[in-house]
């Protein structure tokens, strides 16, 4: 595991040891922690034609605090998380299209289609090609620098 650190727009890799990831109080990951996705699925479409009402759209422009506590108290059962990416007009398609896609996934690892240690790791690399080793110049790149270091890659 690295972690990026950047110090005056230069790129520094710190290996981080396994032990130092280790956290007594890890969650272990169970299929039966899974929310049931339908549920989810249609909470989402509630959240998002309540979203878009005429009188929810004043309240959120006029009175942005009462919005919040209205939303998180109406969708009390839907992850604050998903609230706030939902919530994001900028980039709401792109965000909804990522969750339709987690509970898909979700979905095939609770009707036992998919594993979800793999799905899990399918998930950690997407969002380091997406996030992570761009800011290296990419995965290859940063196994290059990661190497040059006398770091070593499983």
């Amino acid at each position: 595991m690295f972690r990026n650190q950047q110090e005056n727009n230069k790129k520094n890799i710190e290996i981080v040891t396994e032990d130092q990831l280790q956290d007594k109080d890890q969650r272990i990951m169970s299929v039966s922690a899974i929310p049931n996705v339908v549920e989810l699925s249609n909470q989402m479409i509630e959240f998002l034609e309540f979203y878009d009402r005429t009188d929810i759209v004043k309240m959120r422009k006029t009175n942005y605090a009462n919005y919040l506590n209205l939303m998180y108290e109406k969708f009390n059962n839907m992850p604050a998380s998903m609230i706030s990416l939902l919530s994001d007009e900028k980039n709401r398609a792109q965000n909804l299209t990522k969750l339709i896609e987690m509970l898909e996934t979700l979905g095939k690892v609770k009707n036992g289609e998919k594993n979800l240690e793999e799905v899990r790791d399918e998930f950690i690399e997407q969002n380091n090609e997406q996030y992570f080793y761009p800011a290296f110049g990419g995965k290859e790149q940063l196994i290059k620098d990661i190497e040059s270091k006398g770091g070593k890659i499983n």
